[in-house]
């Protein structure tokens, strides 16, 4: 009997361990992110937002919640820029490794996406530069279905930061309510007809809201001053503790989502990985994968040792079958493994190689 007791306490601990947590991440922002973050002088702030919202769930640990911030990209961040980084199309702001070190990762667009020109039409896609509530609504679509394909990351995206009156018109400011009371009410909602269902793993922070009146302006109460649009010290006391409060109840939330995510068997039916072809190969061959949802995907080559050998393919990929080359130059003949991972998905095959 004491046998059993000593097996269920030391397996107990890795039962605990073995459950993704959503508790620790990283806020990507320039200087509106930083204001709020508390970089302003405040005495509110988000890092002590955290300690408060630990304390009183009573979470420490591993359990407990934290969060770094970085000015990130490095050069402008409207949504045009966050669509680029995650199609891996700026190779000056890779995320990549941002995901590999992160459950949790907070993005936002600065004032500047807020000077919009107009409601637009499909035309306006092919420049996609351009500031109207179609191509908007056109970015967001994009970025959150590619975010959709990382469920085992959990996003947060800002709606845009309002203006002041002495930044803006009646007209931007009208464009910049209506698309961010679309992203909240509608895309978010899951009400959206092109869109359809909304990512459990994405959640909508609605910063325009949180500091716009009435006619889509920011108030000079929370304004630096009448033609600063950046956030002050009164701004960062009321956006700051619903940050921290809606971000981590909705991330937490989500660890009960993924766990059944993850466990659903219909998994490998949207993913695959199919057998190299030809097999034996002599130097050359050509290994199958099928992608059902945006996703990024990585396939790595390992010998009969389980060492490391070279990556078949490591980016994001569209819905698709694709086929990747490997070359085993360097090689010596005999059996090695293929791997792939694709969201929460893992698969590997053994080939043979013959010189």
């Amino acid at each position: 009997m004491k046998k059993y007791f000593i097996v269920f306490v030391l397996l107990f601990p890795m039962i605990l361990q073995s459950q993704t947590k959503f508790r620790s991440g990283v806020f990507l922002h320039h200087s509106t992110g930083n204001n709020i973050w508390g970089n302003n002088g405040s005495s509110v702030t988000v890092p002590k937002e955290i300690v408060k919202y630990n304390s009183s769930h009573g979470f420490s640990g591993d359990q407990a919640v934290s969060m770094d911030e970085m000015w990130w990209p490095s050069g402008d961040n409207e949504w045009y820029t966050w669509y680029r980084i995650f199609k891996n199309e700026e190779s000056s702001d890779d995320i990549r490794p941002i995901l590999n070190s992160n459950k949790i990762v907070v993005i936002k667009s600065c004032f500047p996406s807020s000077s919009m020109e107009s409601y637009g039409a499909a035309a306006d896609t092919n420049d996609l530069y351009k500031k109207s509530v179609y191509n908007y609504k056109f970015l967001w679509r994009n970025i959150v279905k590619i975010m959709k394909g990382m469920p085992d990351h959990f996003f947060v995206i800002w709606t845009n930061a309002p203006l002041v009156a002495g930044q803006t018109n009646d007209s931007e400011a009208a464009l910049s309510d209506l698309f961010c009371t679309w992203a909240k009410d509608t895309l978010a909602a899951g009400l959206d007809s092109q869109f359809g269902s909304f990512p459990q793993n994405v959640y909508v922070f609605d910063f325009f809201h949180k500091l716009a009146d009435s006619s889509g302006k920011l108030p000079g109460q929370y304004a630096e001053d009448p033609y600063d649009s950046h956030p002050n010290i009164a701004a960062t006391e009321l956006v700051a503790p619903q940050f921290v409060t809606e971000i981590f109840d909705a991330a937490i939330n989500y660890e009960s989502i993924y766990s059944s995510i993850s466990k659903q068997k219909s998994r490998p039916e949207v993913f695959d990985l199919g057998q190299n072809f030809p097999n034996p190969f002599n130097m050359s061959t050509q290994i199958p994968f099928r992608v059902k949802e945006p996703c990024m995907v990585k396939l790595l080559i390992y010998d009969v040792h389980g060492r490391f050998v070279s990556k078949a393919a490591d980016g994001f990929y569209q819905t698709g079958d694709y086929k990747s080359e490997f070359n085993a130059r360097g090689l010596g003949s005999g059996m090695c493994f293929y791997k792939i991972q694709i969201g929460d998905f893992v698969s590997s095959k053994k080939m043979i190689l013959l010189k």
